[in-house]
């Protein structure tokens, strides 16, 4: 029954139905092996939502806890038969999850008759009007976008107008744009929220004609003023390695870098500033700006990660200090997380909002299905309020999970500590271009930290081969 409702919701908005049917067969299955106690609710709750240019399937269900969408599931998202899938512990029961597309969600920008400006185009003079982002502008940004960067930029979702337009609808993105007399993007500026009170802003884009015009810095004020006038309280950026224009930006805007996410884009090119397509994935800084004081807190960082948090804070006036990370504290048996995979950019990402006694098994876990899916990257949040994240997290650094950024006041999770998993090492540090020497210092203690815990785990398990042999040389019982 839950199938067959599954597919008529597919086929009534165009999408795979077989597909619908088949993801709802795999949640069904997945809560029915989890269901192993007599006394557990045996009932299953289905919701169907439309979000976005997605179909979204969620089962409900009261069976053991899981830590994320089942791995059949993760398979479904490589293949891109689904765009992703999620799983966590909510209330009493769990909820699992998986998007379909839409056939909306795969229109692209039109280029026909579009092409790629570079430094040497005429400037204009034609009069611009700078207004908010609306639905009707989400065609006129992708093309604004193409102008620029070709099929280079980064942001994927943005040469998709239908993505734009459901994600400002929803509320979801928000921006400021300068549009010319024919309601051409010719500049923009926008953010997602990413937590609660907390935005990712980016997007930043000028149409060569239009630029030495001031315009991007005067759309960034609107900007700034509108998400302060909405009550946000923290602003994310994450300015390239490639180039120091936009950390620099960030930097004099009064914001701190608080991290480097390695391997977080998958590689690309970047018209006017890499020499064709990157050898590894694109890494970015990331740098962080209270828009409201932040509250006083003591962080309970694992000791592994001590000396880079330190690091950072150091070059803050932020009124965070660590914890005694060699205390006792008392924690739950399990730990509650979930974990999600986007298949376009192959990341996944782990949530932990409650640190158990078994957090490093059930990170490690969630970690084994994401690496199995596909994942290049993937990135952990861990609750650094919960004082006893400093001695049951101590052990992730043997999962091979390096520092990754500190991101203060992240929504419902409070302080968080944001740890990263790469599949292969970064290679390419040497021709980062750096805003200043911190941000060198801080990028190059990342990477180092990141290649010794691969190499750590490289060691061990060379180390384990070498004492099988040794055993096996060994006179055995009939000898």
């Amino acid at each position: 029954m839950l199938c067959a409702a599954a597919r008529a919701a597919a086929h009534a908005h165009g999408a795979l139905d077989g597909v619908a049917s088949l993801v709802v067969q795999l949640l069904v299955d997945d809560a029915r092996d989890r269901h192993v106690i007599a006394e557990e609710s045996t009932d299953l709750h289905l919701d169907i939502d439309v979000v976005g240019t997605e179909l979204q399937l969620s089962l409900r269900d009261k069976g053991e806890p899981l830590f994320g969408p089942p791995a059949q599931l993760l398979s479904l998202v490589g293949l891109g038969f689904i765009t992703a899938a999620e799983g966590h512990v909510e209330g009493t029961g769990n909820i699992s999850s998986a998007r379909i597309p839409l056939p909306s969600h795969g229109r692209m920008v039109d280029s026909s008759g579009l092409e790629v400006l570079d430094d040497e185009v005429a400037l204009t003079d034609r009069p611009v009007t700078m207004r908010v982002l609306t639905v009707d502008d989400a065609p006129a940004l992708t093309r604004c976008i193409y102008r620029c960067y070709g099929w280079s930029y980064p942001g994927v979702d943005l040469y998709y107008p239908d993505r734009i337009a459901a994600a400002i609808e929803s509320g979801h993105r928000i921006g400021e744009v300068a549009v010319d007399e024919n309601g051409e993007v010719a500049a923009h500026w926008g953010a997602v929220f990413v937590a609660d009170g907390v935005v990712e802003t980016g997007g930043t884009v000028t149409d060569p004609r239009f630029r030495r015009r001031g315009l991007v810095n005067e759309l960034g004020e609107r900007l700034l003023a509108r998400i302060t006038a909405m009550g946000v309280r923290g602003r994310l950026r994450e300015p390239v390695l490639t180039h120091p224009a936009t950390q620099n930006i960030a930097l004099r805007e009064g914001a701190a870098l608080v991290g480097v996410y390695l391997h977080a884009v998958m590689p690309l090119q970047q018209v006017g500033i890499t020499d064709g397509v990157l050898p590894d994935r694109v890494s970015i800084t990331v740098m962080y700006s209270p828009l409201v004081p932040l509250a006083p807190a003591t962080l309970w960082v694992p000791s592994p990660y001590e000396g880079l948090v330190r690091t950072v804070l150091a070059a803050t006036d932020w009124p965070l200090e660590l914890g005694d990370t060699r205390g006792q504290s008392d924690a739950p048996a399990r730990s509650v997380l979930s974990s999600s995979y986007d298949a376009t950019n192959r990341a996944g990402r782990i949530e932990v909002s409650v640190v158990g006694d078994d957090l490093v098994d059930a990170v490690d876990g969630a970690l084994e299905q994401l690496r199995t899916a596909g994942a290049e990257a993937v990135h952990v949040h861990v609750p650094v309020d919960q004082p006893a994240v400093a001695r049951r997290g101590a052990g992730l650094g043997a999962l091979g999970l390096s520092y990754a950024a500190l991101l203060p006041a992240f929504g419902v999770l409070g302080n968080v500590l944001v740890l990263q998993w790469i599949r292969s090492s970064v290679t390419t540090a040497d021709t980062w271009a750096y805003a200043n020497e911190h941000v060198e210092g801080v990028a190059r203690a990342i990477v180092a930290q990141s290649t010794q815990l691969g190499d750590d785990i490289t060691a061990r398990r060379r180390r384990e081969a070498r004492r099988l042999q040794l055993f096996a040389a060994l006179p055995g019982d009939d000898a």
